[in-house]
């Protein structure tokens, strides 16, 4: 039985990589008052970044219509047999929960598997690329989940923020809201904890901070996946990058990846971040 894997834009997955594995990507919304667009189609992360940095009104997400989904199913359900619907955490958006009501209409009778990872951005994306893999190389549907479930449990992850504004504007702080309002100028890493952001170093400065997120990431052992991400400035991410080759197996080399407008709306500018997966067994 042939398989398709479907995520959102919130996975972060490079698109030249997800056309690669046949990953359908569903678009969150960003918007920027009254105007609105399709994450990736209608802006491009080049385009997002310019006018975050520009404009004086902070964007904010939505995540795709019951609709949409309903969509997506309908077209997959034309070539494959089965669907793997793989989101973001259900405690950050409401992204599962339109998925799950489309997946529940009578005309999909059962087909679509929905997981909820508890994770955003490559947390989520290399969970969905385990899947696709697994699927590519022929797996079953249950074996596809067990491969993108495998991948969470040993999924990583440490966010170096410059600035908190955008998290707090956007209601996604969660346990990391005790940072809010301190008298220091703290450069926080923050990670997910059971599908909540919460706080795992305080750091005094950037610099600091982006030392920290090498440490954090070479105590987790030997890597079998890892990507360094950043919203406006790549250069501290090639850089960190360079530094954390050896933390991988053989073989292996970490990604830079861009993050996407609809999980940089939240993210702000200036951030930098280690998504990783410790080797198995």
């Amino acid at each position: 039985m042939t398989v398709q894997v479907v995520t959102d834009s919130g996975s972060d997955i490079p698109k030249q990589l997800a056309d690669e594995l046949g990953i359908i990507v569903v678009p969150l919304t960003v918007s920027f008052g009254e105007e609105s667009f399709l994450d990736g189609v209608e802006l491009s992360s080049d385009q997002f970044y310019d006018r975050l940095l520009r404009s004086p009104m902070m964007p904010t997400t939505s995540q795709p219509s019951v609709g949409r989904f309903v969509e997506v199913y309908k077209q997959a359900s034309e070539s494959a047999d089965q669907i793997l619907s793989i989101h973001l955490s259900s405690k950050l958006s409401g992204t599962l929960n339109s998925a799950t009501q489309a997946a529940n209409q009578e005309a999909f009778g059962g087909k679509i598997q929905l997981l909820d990872t508890w994770q955003a951005s490559m947390g989520l994306g290399f969970s969905v690329i385990a899947a696709a893999e697994a699927v590519r190389d022929g797996a079953s549907i249950d074996e596809a989940a067990a491969a993108a479930i495998s991948v969470l449990e040993r999924t990583h992850v440490f966010i170096l923020f410059d600035t908190l504004k955008y998290l707090e504007k956007g209601g996604r702080i969660g346990k990391a809201n005790a940072l809010l309002g301190t008298v220091l100028q703290i450069k926080p890493i923050l990670t997910l904890e059971d599908g909540e952001i919460t706080t795992k170093l305080k750091t005094r400065t950037f610099r600091k901070g982006v030392q920290n997120l090498q440490q954090l990431t070479e105590d987790c052992g030997k890597l079998e996946r890892a990507a360094i991400l950043y919203t406006t400035d790549s250069s501290e991410a090639t850089l960190l990058a360079g530094r954390l080759d050896n933390a991988l197996v053989e073989g292996a080399s970490p990604s830079i990846v861009r993050i996407s407008p609809a999980v940089g709306t939240h993210g702000g500018p200036g951030l930098v971040g280690v998504v990783c997966v410790t080797a198995a067994g």
